[in-house]
């Protein structure tokens, strides 16, 4: 059970998992338009359909706060949001979802969870949710639920959901995906983290030959969407130095001077973190750098302490997705080799998510209708038989976030921009550092792919 708790606990902490929908019956559709960069949720400039009487009848796009829209001419729709287990970062979710529901004239009752993570209990808990009336759920449940979940929301159509951070997929069988989910590109993650990486040795190390630089991944092997990150950073170190052997999926075959150590293997936390990256640092052979990528903020923390108990932290640079926790420790003044974190603000992240509820609820949208241009034909859903023959289509989104690297230089800009995104230039926000006012210093939306190349 420990294991189990803390598995779900990474992948939350990572924020990499996607979110999920229901019953691909319910509701009706209307196709979104991709908006530009400097679209704001306090004033995207867009409009609706008009539908005479009180205004349009839909917000401007399916998915997203309108804030030119009038959401009291649809039912106050009454949400809950049901979590494996209580803890800072559902809280955070909690707070945004909070914010978000007000001004979509939801009555958003908060965060539930079951005691211990108990699986059968989260299950009780849906079905008392279903019970009692919900017009709509955001789930954050074991992913390995999912399939029970789906069940139980079939058979009561009449209740919206949409799961949040663990994508709704059958990992236990035929690996679809349920419903549209919210979420990013774990791969392509571990490439950025290895970018990140090579840039700070050409600025700082420029002279040291990549023959003296060592790569380590601290990975979470039991997550596949996490392990995905380790191999995209070793698919960039093969690219990199191509002298150094080729890339092999094979945890145990990596090129010269790439070392994935398994968090996995101990008690999953900060300590077997540091504990990990004091063996390989401590045995360094000819190398004289540093990188260090890693899952989340813990590890990342205990890799940097790992490199300040052996006195090397000018030679180590440590990354990660995630950086609540490097905020912090930047506000305070801490100095460590730490140095960037890949991030997205949980204001920005919930915005879709229970954007995309308000949609199934009132009916703009379908799961299989929103955010079209998000569909990936090679992972959209479709059920197949035996012979891999399609037995029943979907076109199930797969919406992709933006994420922006945060660092000591950039970070209370970027924070104030979300504040500025989510709540406009008059409200004071999540944040308290120096306003900002231009909306197009970053973007709260990422282009999307081309599936056909």
């Amino acid at each position: 059970m420990k294991k189990a708790i803390v598995i779900l606990l990474v992948l939350l902490l990572v924020a990499t998992l996607f979110a999920c929908a229901k019953d691909s019956t319910s509701g009706s559709s209307q196709t979104s338009e991709k908006p530009s960069s400097g679209t704001s949720a306090t004033d995207n400039g867009g409009t609706s359909a008009d539908s005479g009487g009180n205004g349009p009848s839909f917000p401007a796009e399916a998915g997203y706060f309108d804030p030119n829209y009038d959401y009291t001419q649809h039912d106050k729709y009454k949400v809950g949001y049901l979590v494996a287990q209580a803890n800072f970062l559902y809280d955070e979710f909690d707070k945004a979802f909070a914010d978000w529901a007000a001004r979509m004239n939801i009555n958003y009752t908060g965060m539930w969870a079951p005691s211990a993570s108990n699986a059968d209990e989260y299950l009780s808990g849906l079905q008392t949710y279903i019970d009692q009336g919900y017009d709509g759920l955001l789930l954050d449940p074991d992913s390995a639920l999912y399939p029970r979940i789906v069940e139980l929301l079939n058979d009561n159509p009449e209740v919206k959901w949409m799961s949040c951070m663990s994508q709704a997929r059958n990992y236990s069988g035929d690996n679809r995906l349920y419903g549209p989910n919210v979420g990013f590109d774990n791969t392509y993650f571990g490439v950025q983290f290895a970018e990140k990486l090579f840039q700070w040795k050409e600025e700082t190390w420029p002279d040291v030959p990549w023959e003296k630089v060592g790569f380590i991944s601290l990975d979470f092997s039991l997550s596949p969407q996490v392990h995905e990150r380790a191999l995209g950073s070793e698919m960039s170190w093969a690219e990199k130095n191509p002298s150094f052997g080729a890339y092999n999926p094979a945890v145990d075959v990596n090129p010269k001077n790439y070392w994935i150590a398994d968090v996995a293997t101990g008690n999953m936390d900060q300590t077997t973190a540091q504990n990990l990256a004091t063996q390989i640092l401590s045995n360094p052979g000819d190398i004289e750098v540093w990188l260090i990528a890693t899952a989340v903020d813990d590890y990342s923390m205990g890799a940097a302490n790992a490199a300040e108990n052996l006195h090397i932290t000018d030679k180590v640079c440590t990354v990660c997705s995630g950086g609540s926790n490097l905020v912090v420790q930047m506000d305070n003044g801490q100095k460590t080799s730490w140095r960037y974190a890949l991030f997205t603000a949980q204001s920005i992240y919930a915005e879709p998510i229970i954007g995309a509820l308000w949609a199934f609820m009132s009916g703009q949208s379908t799961f299989d209708t929103l955010w079209p241009d998000w569909a990936n034909p090679a992972d959209k859903g479709d059920v197949t038989d035996d012979s891999g023959n399609v037995t029943e289509e979907h076109n199930y989104a797969c919406m992709m976030l933006p994420t922006q690297w945060i660092d000591k230089e950039n970070y209370k800009s970027y924070l104030e921009w979300t504040d500025l995104y989510a709540y406009g230039p008059d409200s004071d926000g999540h944040y308290n550092y120096d306003k900002v006012t231009d909306l197009n210093l970053y973007s709260a939306r990422s282009d999307v792919p081309d599936w056909a190349s």
